[in-house]
C-alpha cells in the first residue's frame, strides 16, 4: 500500500495557459506554497463585554510563492507565465495544478489542488559566487480547490458583467 502523506517528490506542478489550452508542468521549480485567509470579524454589541459572536465578511485572494532555479532560455516569462509588460493588457488568467504523481499513476487525475484565476504578481532574482541561482515567484488567484473539495461562490452572489 502506497503511503498516504505526499512529500515534494510526489507533488509536480502544472500550469494551465487558456490562451494556449495547453498544460505545461513547470519543472524547474523547488519550492511552491499557497494559502487560503478567510476574513473573521467579532460582533460587540451593547450590554456586554465578549463578542457575541464570530461572522465571516470575506475570502482574501489565495497567495501563492514559488521558488525555482534560474535557467537559460526559461526567463520568469516563460518558465513561469509571468507577462511582459507590453502584454499586461490582453494577459489571460492562469491555472495551476498540483499534481501527486501516486495518485496519478494509480489511473486519476492526481490533482491534489486546483488555483484557478491567476494573475502573476512578480518575481525576484539573485546571484551569488559558489550557488546556483534561483528566482522567488509571486502570484494571485482567486479560488483554490483540493482533491475532494470544490470551492466556488454562492448562486446568488454577484459578477462582474
Amino acid at each position: 500500500m502506497p503511503p498516504k502523506v505526499v512529500s515534494g517528490a510526489r507533488a509536480k506542478v502544472g500550469i494551465y495557459d487558456p490562451a494556449t489550452g495547453q498544460t505545461t508542468i513547470v519543472g524547474i521549480w523547488s519550492d511552491i506554497s499557497y494559502s487560503l485567509q478567510y476574513d473573521v470579524q467579532p460582533v460587540y454589541i451593547l450590554g456586554r463585554y465578549s463578542a457575541s459572536e464570530l461572522d465571516y465578511t470575506s475570502m482574501d485572494v489565495v497567495r501563492i510563492t514559488a521558488t525555482g532555479w534560474r535557467t537559460i532560455k526559461n526567463s520568469p516569462h516563460v518558465a513561469a507565465a509571468v507577462p511582459r509588460l507590453q502584454d499586461l493588457l490582453n494577459h489571460e488568467y492562469l491555472e495551476f495544478a498540483i499534481i501527486d504523481r501516486q495518485l496519478e499513476a494509480e489511473g486519476g487525475d492526481g490533482r491534489i489542488a486546483k488555483i484557478r484565476n491567476i494573475r502573476p504578481e512578480g518575481y525576484s532574482q539573485g546571484f551569488s559566487a559558489r550557488q546556483l541561482s534561483s528566482t522567488s515567484y509571486s502570484f494571485v488567484g482567486l479560488l483554490v480547490d483540493t482533491e475532494d473539495a470544490t470551492n466556488s461562490e454562492h448562486p446568488t452572489s454577484t459578477n462582474l458583467p
